[in-house]
């Protein structure tokens, strides 16, 4: 039963698993395609919730939202296993994360408007007063339009966790002005003249006396009064400009919200790095406690890993090797007489464990570019190698003449081959003091060692190292992966190192 074959999956099962494997190796665009397939086939609660922390994680938090708050709201069904339980009980949590995450939006109008409507990238919001959820980091294009006024339109981009508030303002469009219409002036009324009545009939009784018959009087039509010219009216004079005229709103000026600017890069607390780092011994080392010596290049590399404290402080563990390989170099101690010259050759090799203290100075608002400034203290170890003396005599002597074996340049002394040998030369090769058996195949001991009636022994095996101060350069060319150029003095030598680093 533990070795089920997979013939007896149920269908989904193949792809949930190496999804939810991929999403917790952190290869969330590999896993988003598996974990999607798994879910349209069959649902669980154990594929969904990795789906949704890695739509979190590439900046979808309302998919991964909605997901979240469904899995959360799901009851133990028969066949769920631990793992989907165990889903169940995390979205709950996963949810009020998210959600606290989620940027919002509202657009306040300032006045009332009749007819508003307000498109967010092309989708009309019913109450535009509402907090509105987005993805951060999308461009939202925001179209205001209102009966009698202009439309309006603006870009803006929401961050994480941010809650922002537009307030709307709207310009009215310029009221259209009709000159008043001409009216006809009106038409004379015509008036007609009174009937003429007929005169009255004589009665027959006696004759009346014959009276002259009246004339009839002539009456005169009324005279026609002129028609009344018609009153011509001045168009209104139209408002100045930039002053509102009569029964005219004044314009008011659109506010325009500032441009979000663009969020901070996220800080990486964990960084793990190598690259190369040298010490460099200038020959002036070497004259401070003798005379001789030369510079010496020390070559090596560092594997280091560092995090992060506080805010700009980064404390850095480092294990690093280094090659103290030297020629064949003329020395002696301070003070000597020129026949103490010593031919000195080193072939150690070390390992170097340390902890370092940087100090980070951003030089751009991106933190591309950050000047850091350190200390460090650590131990040393000589595990291979060994460090050679052999005295040495001046290369122009003759040979079995002593008196031309005289001082000259030490540079081109030759080693010893024994006490006298080459013959005359007793004064160099010689089995006196502390260089008696000084000769080719003489290894230094450790100084932790000290032969009987001899010195203590100079070769180092433990010995500290102190690095003060480190300054550097760091380069941040994406989120995930700096260069590091750094510079010091230490115990061993001038440092030089150059490396990457990666976020974990």
């Amino acid at each position: 039963m533990l070795f089920a074959h997979s013939a007896l999956a149920a269908p989904g099962d193949k792809e949930a698993n190496q999804g939810i494997n991929a999403a917790k190796g952190g290869f969330c665009k590999r896993a988003i395609p598996l974990l999607e397939s798994a879910e349209s086939q069959r649902h669980r609660p154990s594929s969904a919730v990795p789906l949704a922390d890695c739509y979190a994680k590439q900046g979808e938090l309302l998919k991964a939202s909605e997901i979240y708050h469904t899995v959360a709201s799901e009851k133990k069904e028969p066949g769920y296993s631990a793992r989907d339980v165990a889903a169940i009980t995390s979205a709950k949590k996963k949810a009020a994360q998210i959600d606290a995450r989620i940027p919002t939006l509202v657009v306040k109008p300032v006045e009332p408007y009749e007819g508003l409507v307000v498109e967010i990238n092309g989708e009309a919001i019913g109450d535009p007063s509402t907090p509105q959820r987005f993805d951060p980091g999308v461009q939202l294009v925001v179209v205001a339009r209102a009966e009698g006024h202009e439309e309006s339109s603006q870009k803006i981009t929401l961050k994480e966790k941010q809650r922002r508030e537009i307030k709307l303002r709207l310009k009215p469009k310029p009221a259209a002005t009709k000159p008043p219409e001409k009216k006809p002036p009106p038409k004379p009324v015509a008036t007609k003249p009174p009937e003429k009545k007929p005169p009255p009939k004589p009665v027959a009784t006696k004759p009346p006396e014959k009276k002259p018959a009246p004339k009839p009087v002539a009456t005169k039509p009324p005279e026609k009064k002129p028609a009344p010219k018609p009153v011509a009216t001045k168009p209104p004079e139209q408002a100045a400009e930039g002053k509102a005229g009569a029964g005219e709103v004044a314009e008011r000026p659109v506010e325009m919200p500032e441009p979000t600017p663009p969020p901070r890069r996220r800080q990486r607390d964990v960084w793990l790095g190598a690259g190369f780092q040298g010490f460099f011994i200038p020959q002036i080392a070497f004259q401070l406690l003798g005379e001789g010596g030369r510079n010496v290049l020390v070559p090596g590399g560092e594997i280091a890993l560092s995090t992060r404290l506080g805010g700009r402080f980064d404390l850095v563990f480092s294990v690093a090797y280094a090659r103290f390989q030297m020629p064949e170099t003329p020395f002696k101690p301070k003070g000597h007489p020129d026949t103490d010259y010593e031919i000195v050759e080193s072939d150690l090799q070390a390992l170097q464990a340390g902890a370092r203290l940087v100090w980070n100075i951003p030089l751009d608002r991106e933190e591309v570019f950050a000047f850091r400034l350190g200390a460090g203290i650590g131990v040393g170890w000589t595990f291979l190698g060994d460090l050679y003396r052999t005295q040495a005599y001046p290369a122009d002597a003759v040979p079995g003449d002593p008196s031309s074996f005289v001082p000259g340049d030490p540079y081109r002394y030759k080693k010893c081959r024994g006490p006298n040998d080459p013959a005359g030369s007793f004064r160099y090769c010689n089995q006196l003091d502390y260089d008696a058996d000084h000769y080719p195949g003489y290894v230094e001991p450790s100084w932790f060692t000290r032969p009987s009636g001899r010195p203590q022994g100079l070769k180092p095996v433990v010995y500290p190292w102190l690095l003060l101060p480190e300054i550097g350069l760091a380069l941040r060319p994406w989120d995930r992966v700096a260069f590091d150029l750094r510079v010091g003095a230490s115990v061993t030598g001038l440092l030089g190192g150059l490396g990457m680093r990666v976020a974990l």
